[in-house]
């Protein structure tokens, strides 16, 4: 990068190229098999300000969803976990729906640690320990009681989940597909 300033030209021609390529991008986004059907969909933002608490695990990860199993309603990567047996996501957080009441008591009792303030993320660019990621809810979303015992999302709500979340990953939607177990016959 040289220290003269660029030229009214100059700055056209950079303006044109990211343009075309910006359009060749949209134009492979939305000639994928999933686009038109993803459409349909209407995000739901799992980590929504006010409504997000993330607290670090102080017991294993499985021991937690344990003690939460009767509280917590699953999504995003731990969902997927339990529904397919793979996650998408290198943090092996646990993601879910609880009552303000359910989070606060698996503080006092030191499933995890005192909630943490700042940026929250299901992503993180930096390794850290496992969290339990909370949206605190009135009322819960549509969720599928698993042989288990443990409660997910509805395969529907996981799909805004992720999409409200993660924005739109027709890579991750069509892997998490294919390995959708089949629904219960009726």
């Amino acid at each position: 990068m040289s220290g003269r300033p660029r030229t009214a030209a100059e700055r056209l021609a950079r303006l044109r190229r990211d343009q075309e390529s910006y359009r060749r991008l949209s134009l492979a986004r939305r000639s994928h098999p999933r686009f038109r059907r993803d459409l349909a969909v209407v995000p739901h933002v799992f980590l929504l300000p006010g409504r997000a608490r993330m607290a670090p695990l102080e017991q294993p990860g499985e021991a937690v969803r344990l003690a939460l199993r009767g509280d917590a309603i699953w999504t995003l990567d731990t969902a997927a976990r339990l529904l397919t047996g793979h996650g998408f996501l290198a943090s092996h957080d646990l993601t879910g729906y609880l009552a303000a009441e359910s989070f606060e008591r698996a503080v006092e009792i030191g499933l995890v640690g005192e909630p943490l303030a700042g940026g929250i993320s299901v992503d993180p660019l930096y390794r850290r320990p496992p969290m339990l990621i909370a949206h605190l809810v009135d009322d819960a979303p549509p969720s599928t009681l698993l042989a288990s015992g443990d409660r997910v999302v509805s395969w529907d709500f996981l799909i805004r989940d992720i999409l409200g979340t993660l924005g739109w990953r027709p890579d991750l939607l069509s892997r998490l597909e294919a390995r959708r177990p089949a629904p219960p016959a009726p």
